[in-house]
């Protein structure tokens, strides 16, 4: 994570996202790129009825947010490099901009300490999770320090592309925990057999075994799990803090690792090539269930 791209948009919460930023890259000795997004609805006003100040009023707009930039930038006693984007569609911009500089890490913020599900309305942020070279990390604009990053950790036995993409999330997890010198936590999540409704419903039995209760299924299931975590970790050399298996439905229990002040880190397996209403359902079911309930930051990994 030494080249960063921080998506700014003039509001208050820049200075916070910038300040998460600017304190990864100077950890990872990285270089920080900002892209200022300028929007204002006279564009549309003048599209319906035009005006013949237009083109000062967008300046003046333009000069304005260039301040707003400069006297963040002076806080931070940086020098950054700098793009300033007009218009409501922003995301394409963005994705090219990361391409541009070999981004590898895009951080963008969300507004007003609201859950991460509520800055997930609009179809630009949907686009820019999805079509994005590099991880992404959204950035809570809340008022407690970050307290530990959660990596978000499957132990089901899928496709060797899944398990790639796992090791990636462990490690990008592994350095943003780092950066930003907190607690490292893995978490996986499985279902909750012991307190199924049909916990105790006999397994029927093969020839030459013995039946037994789903209990020892659930049993059997959390030590397995438990084993290829601990294997996952090994294999690529990371220490966690913490590394557990829950039960439970993984939305509520990552959540509830996560808390209000964590950073989770998720991966995504959403297919860029595919149309956008197919792609944001590949990427929905368990990450976009995770992300509505979390309240804290999310890393989204490809």
């Amino acid at each position: 994570m030494k080249n960063i791209l921080v998506v700014l948009d003039g509001s208050e919460s820049d200075e916070h996202v910038l300040g998460q930023a600017v304190q990864v890259a100077t950890t990872n000795g990285g270089d920080i790129h900002l892209f200022m997004v300028v929007y204002d609805s006279i564009e549309e006003l003048n599209r319906y009825v035009g005006f013949d100040n237009y083109a000062e009023v967008k300046q003046a707009i333009l000069d304005e947010a260039e301040v707003k930039l400069r006297v963040l930038t002076d806080k931070f006693g940086g020098r950054f490099s700098s793009t300033m984007h007009w218009g409501r569609r922003w995301h394409f911009s963005v994705v090219v901009e990361a391409k541009k500089i070999s981004a590898d890490l895009i951080v963008k913020a969300v507004h007003r300490h609201s859950r991460i599900a509520e800055f997930l309305h609009t179809p630009e942020d949907w686009h820019l999770l999805r079509e994005a070279s590099c991880p992404v990390w959204l950035v809570n604009d809340a008022a407690e320090p970050i307290d530990k990053v959660v990596a978000a950790f499957s132990t089901l036995e899928e496709s060797p592309e899944h398990r790639q993409l796992g090791e990636r999330v462990l490690l990008k997890a592994r350095d943003l925990s780092l950066a930003l010198g907190v607690e490292l936590h893995v978490v996986s999540v499985i279902p909750d057999w012991l307190n199924s409704q049909v916990m105790v419903a006999p397994v029927p039995a093969m020839p030459g075994q013995f039946p037994y209760a789903l209990a020892d299924m659930g049993e059997e299931a959390l030590e397995r799990a438990q084993q290829i975590l601990n294997e996952a970790l090994d294999k690529i050399g990371i220490e966690a803090d913490l590394s557990e298996v829950r039960t439970g439905f993984v939305d509520t229990e990552m959540a509830d690792a996560v808390g209000a002040s964590g950073v989770l880190v998720i991966g995504s397996a959403a297919a860029r090539s595919l149309p956008g209403k197919v792609a944001a359902k590949l990427f929905g079911n368990t990450s976009e269930k995770v992300i509505h309930h979390v309240l804290g930051d999310v890393l989204v990994v490809h």
